[in-house]
Parts: C-alpha cells; structure tokens; sequence
C-alpha cells in the first residue's frame, strides 16, 4: 500500500498542469462550478455580514408576518406515520387549518385522521374511494380552505421548530407565489444508503438551493414541505399529473411572473428509502421529469420570443438541461475515452480523480457546517464524505439511465407513481 501511494505520488508530480486539467475536466466543468465555487462564495460573502453585524448591530429578523394557512396532506396508506406528523404540526402556528386527504388507503388511514379530528376544530378529513395520485388529492383539497397560504406536507414527515413561521415570511412580498422549505434526514444513521442521502441533502436541497433562491434560479419546491399562495395555485389550476409535478408547478408559477423562495431554516424531517434498489428507483422517478418537463412542456422558456421568457426563466432551465442531460452524457463519453487513452495509468487516475472529488466535498460541507442548526449532527453526518465520490457515481448511473428511458420510450407515463386510468386520459408530454 505505501509503495502503491509512493508510485502514485511520483506519477502525480511528473505531470504538467494542462495534464492534471485534463484528467479533472468532468469535476472542473460539471461539479465545481455548479455547487462548490458559488456555495464557497456565498458562505464566504455570509459570514463577512454576519461580522458586520456584530459591528452595527444589527437586530435579527422577527416574524411579523401572519398570513392565514392550510395544512395539505395527501397521502396513500401512510396509517403508521400520518398521526405523528400531523401532532407535530398541530398547534405550531395560530391562523392554522388542516385538510387531510386520503388518496384510497387500506391500511387505516382514513380512521387515524378522524380520530385525530375529533377533537379538533379547523381539521377536514376527505376520502377518495379509488386513488388518483398525488396531484388528484392535492387538487381535491383547494375548494376545502379560503387560508391565504398553502402548505403541503408529507405524511410520512414531521416539521422542525418554527417551520410554519419561517416558510410564510417570504409572502410578504406580493409576488411570492412559492416557498420551498428544507428537507432533512429523518432516519440518517440506519444504514450506508440513508447516511449517503443525508450528506446529499445537506449539500444541495439546504445549501445548494440557498444558492438558487440568492441567484433566482429556484426551479423547484419540495413536494415533502412547500408553501404556496392559494390565489397563484387556483390562477394556474392547480397541480398537473406528475411524475414530477412539484417541479411542474413551480415552473407554471414562474411562468405566470411569480418569484419561488427557500428557506434553510423551514425544516422539514422525512424517511428516506433504505434499500439501494428502493433509492434507484426514486432518482430515476426525479430525473425523468428534467426531460418531460423542462425538455418538452416548459422548452418554451428557452424562446426569447415566448411571452414567459426571462433571463432568469431561461437560465434556470438551461442550467439543469445542460447539467443533467448534457454534461451526463459528456461525463460518460469522457470518462470512457480517458479509460482507452491512459488505460496504463487507469488505477492512478482514479485515484486522482476520487481526491479531487473528495476535497471539493469537505469544502462545500464546510459551508453545510457554518449554516447548520445542528452541528453535532451535521458533523456526524458528513463523516462519511469519502464514500460520496462513489455514492454519486451511482446517482449519476441513475440520471443517465432516467434520461435515456424518458427520451427513448416516456417511461414516466408507464409508472405507477400515477394510477394507470388517471396517466392515460393525460396529456404525454
């Protein structure tokens, strides 16, 4: 092993600059510009105001701002965790209602929501006999609640301190039509695959979308905890047939002229999957959306002639095209070619390439770290930063795989995500 690394050292040291660019070229064009050099500068730039503040002194922001809200839950056989989330919202918020629906559960749902309402004003409790999906129980809740705001959490998630306050603060602001909030790991320690997914979502749901909200490229709001304006949702009639469509949604509101928000500190804790199988097919699920939506139903935001284009529209669009399609595809390609080309230094390149991944990780979770509410968790969490660079070798596998089945066959169409009689009667995109 040491005389392997002596090896490796002596190789390193004998190449030239343009050399080692070459080698690094997917991380130099794909991962540092799109997540470590802006989350750097942000953080850097955040705790130069945060000394100022001390300086000047500098009251911290107050909630003052008091909207009226409607909790959405929709969810289909979540009768051993609805309970437990919905205590954890209840009573959190003054100007709250409930609407809970049950998208034709079998397993008891529907009666834990009604024992829960019983002795509680402000709750409805709604049954589909036969189930829609998700956007079909959304919908189903908007003729239920005149509240101003929209909030609409898992049934399988329970919200952090202060999580209603901080996520209807950004709706002051009159053309604020959504708010995502930030998910966390609920469940981070059971096994490698959940702890991987934690790192993950500390890295780019809560830092790497406050980057987006600051850049106003905010392309989307969790569908696990996000807030809307009633009157922008009923404008836009509500949400389409998903896969995906939370994204869809948010894409709709900009499009109608609205501003999308985050905010770090509106937390809301869920499961993760547990199995790596489970985790596939998820992000499979995830990514076909940046081809049905943003390559087909929204491309015309990429048209400076289309009504709805903006340079912000236009950016936020390309951004994902370009790194999720594109640079997909250009990552594989070279990463195959330097294989043919150096194949007599392969194991070396690797390596190089795993230490230059695992450096830009331990710097953007240094930002993660400087932002956290929980530090000693957070630490905990990103002890396992030097399997990531492996971990995201297996999400890319999944964005390419997802890509490639959506623009070869519309796989999302097929997926029972949405039942079949409700996928069939919609538009395929």
């Amino acid at each position: 092993m040491v005389t392997m690394l002596e090896d490796w050292i002596h190789w390193f040291t004998s190449l030239e600059f343009h050399q080692i660019c070459l080698i690094l070229l997917p991380i130099l064009l794909i991962d540092a510009p799109r997540y470590a050099v802006g989350s750097l500068l942000m953080c850097i730039g955040d705790i130069f105001y945060d000394l100022m503040k001390v300086f000047i002194r500098c009251k911290d922001p107050q909630y003052d701002h008091c909207p009226s809200v409607c909790i959405v839950l929709a969810g289909l056989n979540e009768g051993e965790t609805i309970g437990d989330t919905m205590e954890s919202i209840w009573g959190t918020y003054p100007r709250m209602e409930m609407v809970i629906v049950d998208d034709g559960s079998t397993d008891g749902m529907f009666e834990v929501v009604e024992r829960f309402a019983e002795s509680r004003d402000n709750v409805i409790c709604l049954r589909k006999t036969e189930r829609g999906g998700k956007s079909s129980a959304l919908n189903m809740a908007l003729p239920y609640t005149n509240a101003e705001i929209l909030v609409c959490v898992d049934t399988d998630s329970h919200l952090g301190p202060n999580a209603i306050w901080e996520i209807v603060q950004p709706f002051k602001e009159a053309n604020v039509a959504a708010v995502s909030g930030a998910v966390i790991a609920r469940n981070p320690f059971v096994n490698l695959t959940t702890w991987l997914q934690a790192i993950e979502y500390l890295r780019t749901i809560f830092l790497g979308r406050m980057l987006s909200d600051r850049l106003n490229l905010l392309g989307i709001v969790s569908g696990a905890f996000g807030a809307f304006r009633t009157s922008a949702i009923k404008q836009v009639h509500g949400w389409d047939v998903g896969p995906g469509e939370d994204g869809d949604l948010v894409i709709r509101l900009r499009k109608s002229g609205y501003r999308v928000k985050f905010r770090p500190y509106a937390q809301c804790f869920t499961n993760l999957p547990v199995a790596v199988g489970q985790l596939f097919k998820q992000r499979r699920r995830w990514d076909w959306s940046v081809v049905t939506f943003e390559c087909r139903k929204h491309i015309d935001l990429l048209n400076p002639f289309h009504s709805s284009f903006t340079a912000s529209n236009f950016f936020m669009v390309a951004e994902r095209i370009v790194f999720t399609i594109f640079f997909q595809f250009a990552f594989w390609i070279y990463t195959i070619w330097l294989m043919f080309n150096m194949h007599q230094n392969v194991v070396y390149i690797l390596l190089l390439n795993y230490i230059a991944y695992t450096v830009l990780e331990i710097f953007q979770y240094t930002a993660v770290l400087y932002y956290s509410l929980d530090r000693k968790r957070d630490l905990k969490i990103g002890m396992l930063i030097p399997l990531v660079p492996i971990y995201y070798l297996f999400l890319r596998t999944a964005t390419m795989v997802a890509v490639l089945e959506e623009m070869l066959t519309r796989r999302s169409f097929r997926d029972n995500f949405v039942p079949a009689h409700v996928r069939s009667a919609t538009w395929h995109w």
